[in-house]
């Protein structure tokens, strides 16, 4: 019996474990996750990063033991969110855009992705918007450990998308396809940028410590 939904190569029935890398390299996400929430410097949106980041993995996880529309659903909406929540994260908190602009970015991003056609590069390419804005924000970040976390996840998002694009392309050769890879990729990737988002609060909350200390000893 053929899968409801069947977009990978590792994936040929229904069965659950029918796609057992796609399914256990979700695992990665969540270990991105745990290890971002360890962190003690944390902020409402860092800590809406991380919940996505969680939500990722275990929406696609979903999906691929259950490859149905339902599923689908819970591994494409964390990832919207995730997106969304970090360009806004990125031009407003970061590089202090207007939130005006920002909203209207967020929209036509929102937009235009929309009219990308979903089968190009087995649907890689509607990630392509997200990857500039990604790749403008790194390039607009003042030099500091943060610009070089995002300079990293920028560096290794294309890799990432093209180890998802190249999936259908290998079948015959490599059964399991490349998919699997991209999870393991992009967890890194996300990891990358929301580690970005802590070690600018942390930078932030130096700055203000140290002000505070000037402000005491100028009156002492």
């Amino acid at each position: 019996m053929p899968p409801e939904i069947d977009l990978y190569c590792e994936r040929t029935t229904v069965d659950i474990l029918d796609e057992p890398l796609g399914l256990v390299t979700n695992l990665a996400f969540l270990i991105a996750a745990a290890l971002l929430a360890r962190s003690r410097t944390q902020s409402l949106t860092s800590y809406l990063l991380i919940t996505w980041l969680t939500a990722i993995g275990i929406g696609s996880g979903l999906f691929h033991a259950f490859a149905n529309s339902f599923t689908l659903l819970l591994d494409v909406f964390p990832i919207q969110g995730f997106i969304l929540t970090a360009i806004w994260v990125l031009y407003v908190q970061h590089l202090q855009w207007p939130r005006w602009m920002v909203i209207g970015m967020i929209v036509l991003f929102v937009f235009g992705s929309g009219l990308i056609p979903s089968g190009v590069l087995n649907g890689s390419l509607a990630y392509v918007p997200a990857w500039i804005l990604l790749v403008i924000a790194a390039w607009l970040h003042p030099k500091s450990i943060v610009r070089m976390h995002l300079i990293f996840a920028g560096l290794l998002f294309p890799v990432s998308l093209g180890f998802r694009s190249m999936d259908l392309l290998v079948c015959d050769a490599l059964p399991m396809g490349t998919h699997f890879l991209w999870h393991v990729c992009n967890a890194i990737v996300l990891y990358w940028i929301v580690r970005a988002h802590q070690l600018f609060l942390e930078s932030r909350t130096e700055v203000g410590h140290s002000a505070r200390g000037a402000y005491t000893s100028e009156k002492d």
